[in-house]
């Protein structure tokens, strides 16, 4: 008897009615959403607005308090993360799940190992996993431990183990954060394949150019409520920055004279030659009430500059001159003193102590300032603390743990901390890393703020053009852990070309 095709108006994942709140806070309002067989819906949102949530509840990994998830017809049992992949849903998280000190086929086939008669099936399962990479076009050994693979390819393997699982609908949370240029390029590609191929795929991503580039449709939450839902070729981008930022926010940037951070400005920082264990032959020039932006690929030594400047790795050869003295610290706290302040890249890991409060984790570098006959007065701490945080409109509970702020928030509470200190240079790494549009555009807005307005010297570090592109006035490109501070002319200072001058220098 021939199988019975399944009606087209049940294929599909549908998420209905979804509600889900903790300790009494609502985070999804009754949630409705649907992804047809080979379309590929993006995701957007401000931190907090639902998306990790939602993402949760369809994989079972959140039992929501109502609503439910339908798999081609079928209901999926809520809160159980077997079911859901049984049902053929697949997700790939922000932060990589692979196992580093196992081999790519051990991950492949982790918790689903081949076996015939009692014995693992190991030229089995090594040789389909060599058709896993092959059809991926991963260049990759079987055997390699994962945790010698570059991120980028890790990525991309993650994926390509999610859709081994024989699913026919993928999550992907956040999935090109640690990639940039030709590997985001490259990745969504990938996507866009998966889709032809008639997979369903959800896509959460901060970065309209490159959900544009792949999606279908748009949806947008705020305040876990479905704002926007509808078609790329009818949702204008201006439409969704509007819905999550609540105001207009444009990408055109500032003009820098009018604002104060003129071209013949004071020199503040003047690199000649540094060396370091990590750099090569580094040469710039930055100015005072300018923000100078650093572009380029990865392993360019961008993050490696401003660990030099901050007293974070030792300066082997060449010279640094800031403000008309020379700077060559040996520590963080000795670059602090010369009035140069680093703001890291990697909030989670060095830029917060998760289980503190925001205050504390504000004032934590000069709590000197709050002391009194020698004792530290909470009362002053929370007043400065508070002054700050209000003038960067950190929302969310001040007094409990920082770590349960979004990382937006916790974001802010971390250049907070830096303008405490009183910078005269301000070295940003990535500022807006994983945040939303809403508070991407506060940042930049607060960025050309301590430049144009209050004259100091930003160097700005980020992997995304537009963002270069946006906020600052002057723009180097950085390739091979040198650089001879030629500044980009303005005739290519467009995403596409910083893109193209990177992959020629490389």
């Amino acid at each position: 008897m021939a199988a019975t095709e399944m009606p087209q108006a049940q294929r599909g994942l549908v998420v209905d009615g979804i509600v889900k709140a903790y300790a009494g806070t609502v985070v999804l309002r009754g949630i409705s959403v649907a992804v047809a067989p080979g379309e590929v819906v993006g995701l957007v949102g401000h931190n907090g607005a639902g998306k990790s949530t939602l993402m949760k509840s369809i994989s079972g990994a959140v039992r929501p308090d109502e609503g439910s998830v339908r798999v081609d017809g079928v209901e999926v049992p809520r809160g159980e993360p077997k079911a859901a992949i049984a049902a053929g849903v697949s997700t790939v998280y922000q932060e990589l799940s692979l196992l580093p000190n196992l081999t790519v086929t051990q991950n492949v086939f982790l918790g689903r190992e081949e076996r015939r008669a009692g014995v693992l099936g190991r030229a089995a399962m090594r040789a389909s996993a060599r058709a896993l990479i092959d059809e991926f076009h991963l260049d990759v050994d079987p055997d390699a431990l994962v945790g010698s693979i570059p991120v980028a390819t890790r990525q991309l393997l993650e994926v390509a183990i999610a859709t081994h699982r024989d699913a026919r609908y993928l999550l992907l949370d956040e999935p090109t954060t640690a990639l940039e240029g030709r590997q985001v390029d490259r990745f969504l590609e990938t996507v866009r394949g998966l889709a032809d191929r008639g997979l369903g795929i959800v896509l959460v991503d901060h970065k309209l150019e490159e959900l544009y580039a792949v999606c279908d449709r748009i949806v947008a939450l705020v305040d876990g409520e479905v704002r926007i839902d509808g078609s790329v070729d009818t949702v204008h981008r201006a439409d969704v920055v509007h819905a999550i930022a609540g105001d207009d926010v444009t990408h055109e940037p500032t003009d820098a004279t009018a604002s104060g951070g003129r071209e013949d400005a004071e020199i503040t920082v003047d690199v000649r030659g540094l060396a370091t264990a990590r750099l090569e032959d580094v040469t710039l020039q930055a100015r005072a009430g300018r923000v100078l932006g650093i572009y380029g690929l990865v392993g360019a030594g961008r993050t490696e500059l401003l660990h030099a400047l901050a007293g974070m790795d030792r300066i082997l050869g060449g010279e640094v001159v800031v403000h008309g003295r020379r700077h060559a610290p040996r520590s963080p706290r000795a670059a602090i003193r010369g009035g140069v302040v680093y703001v890291t890249e990697e909030r989670k890991h060095d830029g917060i102590v998760p289980q503190l409060d925001s205050i504390v984790n504000l004032m934590l570098p000069v709590l000197h300032q709050t002391r009194r006959a020698g004792l530290l007065s909470r009362r002053r701490m929370r007043a400065r603390a508070m002054e700050l945080m209000d003038a960067l409109r950190v929302r969310g509970d001040r007094d409990a743990p920082i770590e349960r702020l979004s990382g937006g928030n916790q974001q802010k509470v971390v250049i907070a901390r830096a303008l405490a200190l009183e910078p005269r240079v301000l070295l940003l790494d990535e500022p807006t890393k994983g945040v939303d549009l809403g508070v991407k555009a506060e940042i930049h807005r607060l960025v050309r703020s301590l430049a144009h307005e209050r004259g100091i010297t930003v160097i700005l570090v980020s992997s995304e053009e537009d963002e270069v592109v946006d906020v600052a006035d002057d723009v180097i490109v950085m390739s091979g852990r040198r650089t001879d501070g030629t500044l980009v002319p303005d005739a290519d200072r467009t995403p596409q070309a910083l893109r193209r001058i990177a992959w020629d220098a490389a």
